[in-house]
């Protein structure tokens, strides 16, 4: 078992080391030595589904939102849970090129059955509506 000094003594080097880095890294010159850093990304783990918040990019809101898609989405599958929500901008995907124009891409499952449904951001229209049965 360690006894207080122990712990005491290993934490002392534990600090003396960690300044020694630092005077280290600072360098012993009389001007402030310029170190150059790059910003770290701050990066929270995407949820499945959980797409890009169209208003962290810093382009402007769409006029549907999420919760308005989703339930035009669910208006038109009939019944279901959503699984997934992607927001897709014009022009930013290569899988999206039939339309020219922000949308959002819904997914829902209703038992054996998966819909996938496009919702325009601006107008609401539905722009795409797939359905994939399990037993295919």
């Amino acid at each position: 078992m360690l006894t207080r000094t122990t712990i005491a003594a290993i934490a002392a080097t534990g600090l003396l080391l960690i300044g020694g880095g630092t005077a280290l890294a600072l360098g012993s010159g009389s001007g402030a030595a310029q170190v150059p850093v790059a910003p770290a990304a701050a990066s929270a783990p995407e949820l499945p589904g959980a797409g890009p918040d169209p208003a962290a990019q810093g382009t402007p809101q769409p006029v549907v939102d999420r919760a308005t898609a989703e339930r035009i989405a669910l208006d038109r599958a009939g019944a279901g849970r959503v699984t997934e929500v992607e927001f897709d901008r014009a022009d930013l995907d290569d899988d999206d090129d039939r339309y020219d124009r922000d949308h959002w891409e819904i997914e829902i499952r209703d038992g054996a059955v998966e819909h996938e449904i496009d919702v325009d951001a601006v107008t609401g229209e539905i722009l795409d509506h797939d359905i994939d049965r399990d037993d295919d």
